[in-house]
């Protein structure tokens, strides 16, 4: 007869046989994690493991790589530029633009007056001794004979009437007044010239800014655009 402590552990080696041949040896919970996470892991050709994507993911991307950027047609299905955002228009004054003008005021014309009722009037603040000024005085002569019959051109100065008739070269051929208090120039709030704004019938201001501007030049065919349109439905100007 086997003492007993033999027999316990005879019993013992026999159910753990059994467990074996019946399923085998369960992981830990910390074993099974482990490996799933080895499983579910891919490995860079630098070694370090990176998540791997979900099927979802997977398939996601596999549907982006099948369909087409565009729909079929579209006027985009080549290469294309995304349209850039336009520059903003830089003023040396306050802006008027679509409203009353101040009142126009001069203190001499230096010419004589024009008959400005029921015309576009372009006023240029200008001097003498300012370079972009001088340079736009060829358009301005070029404006005032191409729409002289629909179009006023004015060149207002802020320095004295000698200054003003001394310059000869270049030519001026349109009208010029001058105003030493510089009373309208000064309610548009312009710090650099020259600056030009043009009104509509109506007093309405329809164009303003530095005619010169890169992007934003004042142009012949600029002017004709602004005659071409109706004039703005506005109280007509007091008397």
């Amino acid at each position: 007869m086997l003492p007993e402590r033999l027999r316990t552990y005879q019993s013992s080696m026999l159910l753990a046989a059994v467990l074996i041949v019946a399923g085998g040896c369960r992981p830990r919970d910390g074993d099974r994690s482990s490996g799933q996470a080895q499983a579910n892991r891919t490995e860079e050709p630098s070694g370090t493991p990176v998540p791997a994507r979900s099927a979802a993911q997977a398939e996601s991307a596999s549907l982006d790589q099948q369909m087409p950027r565009f729909a079929k047609n579209s006027p985009f299905a080549g290469d294309y530029e995304l349209a850039a955002e336009p520059e903003a228009k830089h003023l040396w004054a306050r802006s008027f633009l679509w409203e009353k003008a101040p009142e126009f005021v001069v203190e001499k014309w230096l010419t004589p007056e024009p008959a400005m009722q029921g015309k576009y009037i372009l006023i240029e603040y200008w001097a003498t001794w300012c370079g972009p000024c001088r340079r736009s005085i060829g358009l301005l002569n070029e404006i005032h004979h191409r729409c002289k019959d629909r179009l006023i051109v004015v060149g207002i100065s802020d320095e004295s009437e000698e200054a003003v008739r001394a310059l000869k070269d270049p030519r001026i051929e349109y009208s010029v007044a001058i105003d030493t208090q510089a009373r309208m120039k000064t309610t548009l709030g312009v710090v650099g010239i020259p600056h030009v704004i043009i009104l509509d019938p109506q007093g309405c201001v329809v164009w303003e800014g530095f005619p010169l501007l890169k992007g934003h030049e004042l142009t012949l065919e600029t002017v004709g655009r602004i005659l071409a349109a109706h004039p703005r439905s506005l109280p007509a100007p007091e008397p």
